[in-house]
């Protein structure tokens, strides 16, 4: 009478009162939220990645004609120790960099989009990271890191993730697009 036989779960654990297995509640409790969201939130970083080049392509290809001031900025300025010095070198070559490395930020977009699709195990990791980065971009990257950590942050998101990694299953396949 004291001892309370509680139904089992699928997977050997015993039932919460919801019949949820404790053991595998989070698997078994999970909303499908990475499987409904996955595809879109690739495409989406997949587009971004593709607009942050072209954006960057725009800016090193022709930022120095809509902007001529760039061109000769600081030009002929004497040195302390003597001898004349442009200072356009060194300020286009440092929007050269710059542009080097926001151009790497958009590669990083498509390779989480890769990952993504294909369901890489590294993906989900690296979708957080730049998901978190991605806040600071208002207003467009900032709506895409909150839904890019929506669906992959939770704990139940980690869970299913890693489950849908493990099972091989990819986006982009025939099978799964049928």
């Amino acid at each position: 009478m004291g001892q309370a036989a509680g139904p089992t779960g699928a997977h050997g654990g015993s039932a919460g009162s919801y019949g949820v297995t404790t053991e595998a509640g989070a698997a078994a409790g999970s909303d499908g939220r990475v499987r409904r969201n996955l595809r879109t939130l690739a495409t989406l970083w997949t587009i971004n990645g593709i607009l942050r080049l072209a954006e960057v392509c725009w800016m090193m290809i022709f930022g120095s004609m809509v902007f001529p001031f760039l061109r000769g900025w600081g030009r002929d300025v004497v040195w302390p120790f003597g001898g004349r010095w442009g200072m356009d070198i060194p300020f286009l070559g440092g929007l050269f960099f710059v542009g080097i490395f926001l151009g790497l930020f958009g590669v990083l977009h498509l390779v989480l989009a890769w990952g993504l699709f294909q369901r890489e195990p590294w993906a989900r990791m690296l979708g957080l990271v730049i998901g978190f980065l991605a806040l600071l971009r208002f207003p467009l990257g900032t709506a895409l890191g909150i839904y890019t950590l929506w669906v992959l942050l939770p704990e139940s998101s980690g869970t299913e993730y890693d489950r849908l990694a493990q099972g091989g299953e990819r986006l982009n396949s025939a099978a799964a697009s049928s």
